[in-house]
């Protein structure tokens, strides 16, 4: 029993690898058809034939899931039972899953090949509208003797625009519009960082004096100022400003285009102050601020790139009250002198045994040498 089973199913697999595939067949024009009919503009080609490598590859792949659906059904048995069935049904229905493939292959073609012509009608129209617009705004010799038509100014003579009547401004607009639909793919042009200017003539004098820079995200918001306060259009000041409050403003005091004083601020209030006094590119006078008030003061009164004197001033009274002063009379960058002040009068002055030094050979004491107090520098 169980040889006639095998020799049937052999003969049966003998008799369908013999057999050649044959495609589903539509009729011609059916609708459910992927293929149009022969002799129509863009006919795709004819469904390829299914080989027998195909065939088998189609069949063996069902034959693997039959043989997984098999075993874990009913073991060995089951899988060796589904792995001949699922062969037998990978034979089978192997051509009408190359068809359903093949069809799907030229349905996108087909869908390809619609949207060529979509493009093509479309630049066609777009040549047809260049073309008019050619015709329209092309010149015409012949035009300086039509009625109408007005002759060219004299020399001389100032040129004003002549009143354009309603149907030529119909027509300027209808070119607009068909110049506009003959260049689709143009990309908008990028909008300035600082389109949202505003320039003011503070002093009436006929020159620009403002210049006020938005934030072109929050309208109204300012972001930069640029001021020529001594009215010769030329910019002097620079004011920066985040978040609506100022925090930096540079000066140009000596006309050189490039700031020389420059103001930090915190709260609206300022914070620091630097300065270049010598114009060489570097800070030579710096201030420290607290709650708006002057704090601390450094210079570099040498132009030695460093601070030789440092002045700290009252913060708890109007105005700029000195309580100490210290000064760097060898350059080393450490003080040599420490002056004290009550209300702004000198009471006390320490000074190192190099300042003393120094100071006694340079004949430069200001005070009396009773009034000097030699301290001992740590290092020194």
């Amino acid at each position: 029993m169980n040889n006639r089973l095998g020799i049937s199913l052999l003969a049966l697999l003998m008799a369908i690898l013999g057999c050649d595939p044959v495609p589903v067949q539509y009729p011609p024009g059916a609708i459910n058809s992927p293929y149009p009919n022969p002799g129509t503009p863009n006919a795709a080609p004819p469904p390829p034939q299914v080989s027998g490598s195909q065939v088998m590859s189609h069949a063996w792949n069902k034959a693997m899931e039959g043989a997984f659906v098999g075993l874990n059904i009913g073991g060995p048995f089951g899988g060796a039972g589904g792995l001949t069935l699922g062969f037998l049904m990978g034979l089978v229905t192997a051509p009408s899953h190359y068809a359903q493939l093949n069809a799907q292959i030229q349905s996108e073609q087909q869908k390809d090949r619609q949207l060529e012509a979509a493009i093509e009608q479309e630049l066609e129209r777009q040549r047809a509208l260049e073309q008019q617009i050619a015709g329209v705004s092309g010149s015409n010799p012949a035009t300086a003797q039509q009625p109408g038509v007005k002759p060219p100014p004299a020399i001389g003579q100032p040129q004003l625009p002549a009143p354009q009547s309603s149907s030529q401004t119909q027509k300027r607009q209808d070119s607009v519009a068909l110049a506009s639909l003959s260049k689709p793919s143009a990309p908008p042009a990028p909008s300035a960082p600082f389109k949202n200017t505003e320039v003011r003539d503070t002093n009436g004098d006929g020159v620009p004096d403002l210049w006020i820079y938005y934030n072109p995200q929050r309208p109204g918001e300012i972001i930069r100022q640029e001021e020529a306060t001594k009215g010769d259009g030329r910019v002097d000041t620079w004011s920066y400003f985040k978040d609506g409050k100022l925090i930096r403003r540079d000066v140009d005091t000596k006309g050189l285009g490039t700031p020389d004083m420059f103001f930090y601020y915190e709260g609206d209030r300022i914070a620091r102050e630097e300065r270049d006094e010598t114009g060489q590119g570097r800070m030579t006078y710096r201030a420290i601020y607290e709650n708006g008030r002057l704090a601390r003061a450094e210079k570099d009164t040498r132009a030695l790139g460093r601070p030789d004197l440092w002045v700290y001033y009252d913060t708890t009274k109007d105005g700029e009250v000195v309580v100490k002063e210290e000064r760097d009379i060898n350059g080393d960058g450490v003080a040599d002198i420490w002056s004290y002040y009550d209300d702004g009068r000198l009471v006390r002055r320490d000074v190192s045994a190099v300042g003393l030094e120094l100071l006694s050979k340079q004949d430069q004491i200001a005070v009396p040498t009773v009034d000097l107090k030699p301290i001992s520098i740590p290092g020194s």
